[in-house]
């Protein structure tokens, strides 16, 4: 089961069975995500597939969930007002001070649960060199890599590679999850913008691709029945993810 390791005491950690147990650390982003969806979408996103996990009875052994980081890598969103956004090297140190702490003791698994697309290659980046450096691996579940929603094309209407940021699918799923949050009122065509990214670094900026709103993808297309599959297609991949890394 995933369990809130900071409602726990050290004496119960201690005493935990470590058959199959690790830590789940979760990162998110504040960030500008269109005119019509909130600055801590990702977040939002993210708590709340947590507490679909927790609730899930599939998650079987000790799964501590350590509290989130709620700030990301947001660079490319800055000219957007109310974004805010951590240097790579503040995203790194807080990571690997963590995993310091973790080496101390005998649950020697990590799992960083990834909500921001921003965070996705700076995480990547360093998994071979923390698994070398604190002695124990180190998973990245990164929620918004291309390869993560390789199956639910067929549930929207977005081209994958034009579902960006702010677009069908999150906007769907804050519509389920969230619709208190959700500016319905202004969403519409005209602010869609579906563009294809480079296949490779181009150090893009969402003003220079979407200057008037930040929206990379189609949220007139979104509606909450949508985002409730892939609310549950998102928490049966994880909890996919979750089953294999515990058992290696």
């Amino acid at each position: 089961m995933l369990i809130e390791a900071n409602s726990l005491s050290w004496q119960d950690i201690d005493e935990m069975d470590t058959e199959g147990a690790c830590y789940v650390l979760p990162i998110a982003a504040m960030e500008q995500h269109g005119r019509h969806l909130p600055l801590g979408t990702d977040d939002f996103i993210l708590q709340t597939i947590l507490k679909n996990l927790k609730e899930d009875k599939r998650i079987t052994g000790n799964m501590l969930l350590l509290p989130a980081i709620h700030y990301g890598s947001s660079h490319e969103h800055l000219d957007f007002p109310g974004t805010v956004s951590l240097s790579s090297n503040t995203i790194i140190s807080i990571v690997e001070d963590i995993l310091f702490s973790l080496k101390m003791h005998k649950i020697k698994k990590l799992i960083i649960l990834n909500s921001h697309g921003g965070n996705t290659s700076l995480l990547n980046a360093h998994v071979k060199e923390w698994k070398q450096k604190y002695c124990f691996p180190v998973f990245v579940i990164n929620l918004w890599d291309s390869s993560f929603f390789d199956e639910v094309q067929t549930l929207i209407e977005t081209p994958l590679s034009s579902d960006i940021h702010a677009g069908e699918i999150e906007t769907s799923i804050l519509q389920h999850a969230m619709p208190s949050v959700v500016h319905h009122d202004r969403i519409s065509t005209s602010l869609d913008c579906l563009v294809t990214l480079k296949p490779y670094g181009d150090g893009w900026f969402s003003v220079e691709l979407s200057p008037h709103n930040g929206v990379l993808g189609a949220a007139s297309k979104a509606n909450p029945e949508k985002g409730k599959r892939l609310l549950q297609y998102i928490t049966d991949r994880i909890i996919r993810y979750f089953l294999e890394i515990k058992n290696l």
